[in-house]
């Protein structure tokens, strides 16, 4: 599956779907109190930019095929995971903080001419990706179904914001064109100065509770996030004879520089990913009880 603009459409209804299915649960009951819960699993990631989605290859009707020399994104699949605070204030509504590492990042291939030999007019078909390290710190709104006491599964959704640091970026290409003098020159060339150290996003999630004990629940989620900024830093100037692969799409191969302007009016590229978790909660506080309701000790007419 591709993460172009369909496939984006089709994943945002759906996970409104399973939400508002899931709030309209209410045979379950939760506890309140404090929680700390440790998760962790593989995501799903793209780095939206739906320009950057282009087909390859044309075929014309004599049967002979044309390629545009743009490149297409691949499947990209990182690792996240981390540590929550949990805090459900009453048995349905919370609140959830924490810190947890999300790799990002997108995965290209193509068909260019070989910018470093204009007058060869081979194709070359590349490979390459561009890998991005973030820690994150959500603050996300959490609702729960209720938990009768025989009951020993209940379900949580949560949304909210989240702010993430970017730490590292790697970039890779293969076949490597650039020649050897260039990459010399910049191989100690920090990558992290092309985007923005900060990216702000927004995240949503559901998960089932299994209680394994009084203290200690086991978990199954599914989680959202993507940035509401660009991620990528348009007020750095590349030098003149700096990698044609550190122009934006980074990584990918191209058969043409473009100027900077080209670069400041480029749209805006923001992470997504899509993480299947599984978790270990521990509960750390009990919450208060609820307050009786005044007809509680009336007896029945």
């Amino acid at each position: 599956m591709i993460m172009n603009k369909s496939t984006y459409k089709k994943f945002l209804p759906a996970f409104i779907f399973i939400l508002l299915f899931i709030s309209n649960i209410q045979n379950l009951e939760a506890q309140s109190g404090q929680f700390i819960q440790f998760w962790g699993g593989p995501q799903y990631v793209g780095m939206l930019n739906f320009n950057d989605n282009n087909t390859i290859a044309t075929t014309a009707s004599n049967g002979s095929v044309t390629f545009t020399g743009e490149e297409i994104t691949d499947e990209t699949y990182r690792w996240g995971g981390g540590i929550d605070y949990i805090n459900n204030f009453t048995q349905n509504y919370g609140y959830q903080t924490g810190i947890y590492y999300s790799g990002q990042g997108q995965k290209y291939e193509g068909y260019v001419k070989d910018f470093n030999n204009p007058g060869d007019s081979l194709l070359t078909h590349y490979h390459s990706q561009v890998t991005m390290d973030y820690i994150r710190i959500p603050f996300m709104f959490r609702f729960n179904s209720i938990l009768d006491e025989g009951d020993r599964i209940n379900i949580s959704i949560f949304m909210g914001l989240q702010a993430g640091y970017l730490i590292s970026i790697t970039s890779t290409t293969s076949p490597e064109t650039t020649p050897e003098a260039i990459l010399e020159k910049y191989k100690n060339f920090n990558l992290m100065q092309l985007y923005n150290a900060i990216d702000f996003g927004l995240g949503a999630g559901a998960q089932f509770n299994v209680r394994l004990t009084e203290k200690l629940s086991a978990n199954l989620g599914l989680r959202f996030d993507r940035s509401i900024v660009s991620i990528e830093n348009h007020s750095f100037v590349l030098p003149d004879d700096a990698p044609v692969e550190y122009l934006f799409p980074l990584s990918t191969m191209k058969s043409e520089r473009v100027s900077h302007d080209d670069i400041t009016v480029r749209p805006a590229t923001q992470n997504i990913s899509v993480n299947a978790y599984l978790g270990l909660s521990i509960k750390l506080k009990n919450g208060k009880p609820p307050k009786p309701h005044p007809t509680d000790d009336l007896p029945p007419e």
